[in-house]
């Protein structure tokens, strides 16, 4: 049946054809989109990534350029964010926005504006190059390969697309080897994510680097076997109007589909810690001690400068919060 396609090709068609869910409209947005990620609370989480790239540039010796890759772009909120906030290495900085949609693309450099020192591309740019590379939510919408254990071996799931049914088959050897080093106690029935598109990502923007930091944010897990003592429903998840989906394989193109990454999949080498701890790190309490104050001073009887505060401070516990976003992984990698 040569229509049959693995759920990676599957997924790629599914977000990314030409009626694929982010070509024809899919976003991310605080209000009225699909679903809700850091950058679109609000400007806090940009404000913290702006003072990490400060940093970042006087520990690579103050370059100039210094370049910033963001993958994953969409519309170009954190970046804009970002060029508003950075200090330090503002004159220095070269911004590009990489978007695999043309339109999200086009939209994003209509919003910043010409006159900002900001180009946007397909793909992640050859380098060598002395900066930064930065993603939010990027790794979990890279297609991933999708495996079952069986009694005897490793099964891999295909799409029929009458019906769009799962097809079971017979994974290829190195696919089965790759699932049981990561997942060797999985039980029969216990099914994990090959997330080599992920990898491949993350080795190309290492490979990009002369010198510099790679910074990704995600949800997931450190190991697959976390994964693999899961149901798949807790971990692949569709997204619409930012309700939680259940099949990723009904009516593809109108559903965002996401995965945890399982980070034991990606590169070595990374440093990871917790979203909130890496938020806290960065100052996000000291950015918004002015609104606490506020807040704590005037809110029984609030002024619209009162509940500026409280949204701010709304802002930032959403963004740490230990059972939601502050959960996610901050994992980052030093080249040079």
């Amino acid at each position: 049946m040569p229509d049959i396609r693995r759920f990676d090709e599957f997924m790629d068609e599914a977000l990314y054809g030409p009626s694929g869910f982010y070509v024809c409209g899919g976003r991310p947005a605080a209000r009225g989109g699909d679903f809700a990620t850091s950058v679109e609370l609000g400007a806090l989480f940009a404000q913290c990534v702006a003072r990490y790239l400060d940093r970042t540039w006087d520990d690579l010796g103050r370059p100039d350029p210094f370049v910033v890759v963001e993958g994953g772009a969409g519309r170009g909120t954190l970046c804009s964010h970002v060029l508003a906030h950075v200090e330090t290495c503002s004159e220095a900085l070269r911004y590009v926005m990489v978007e695999r949609v043309a339109r999200q693309r086009a939209e994003a450099l209509e919003a910043i504006g010409e006159s900002q020192p900001v180009r946007a591309a397909p793909d992640l740019p050859d380098g060598p190059f002395v900066g930064a590379v930065l993603a939010n939510e990027l790794l979990d919408n890279l297609p991933f390969r999708l495996l079952e254990r069986s009694d005897a071996d490793w099964q891999e799931v295909h799409v029929a697309p009458e019906g769009a049914a799962e097809v079971l088959r017979e994974a290829p050897a190195d696919a089965a080897a790759m699932a049981e080093m990561l997942a060797p106690d999985a039980a029969p029935g216990a099914r994990v994510p090959l997330q080599l598109k992920a990898a491949v990502w993350v080795r190309r923007a290492l490979r990009s680097l002369e010198r510099g930091r790679l910074l990704v944010f995600d949800y997931g897990v450190r190991r697959t076997t976390e994964l693999a003592q899961r149901p798949q429903s807790e971990w692949l998840r569709t997204y619409r109007s930012q309700r939680r989906g259940q099949n990723p394989l009904h009516a593809p193109g109108t559903a965002d589909i996401t995965c945890d990454v399982a980070f034991d999949q990606l590169p070595p080498g990374a440093t990871l810690n917790t979203q909130a701890d890496w938020l806290i790190g960065s100052g996000i309490e000291s950015m918004t001690a002015e609104a606490r104050a506020r807040w704590q001073q005037s809110r029984s009887n609030p002024t619209a400068e009162t509940l500026a505060a409280r949204t701010l401070l709304d802002e930032a516990a959403a963004l740490i919060d230990p059972d939601g976003m502050g959960a996610f992984w901050a994992a980052e990698w030093h080249v040079g």
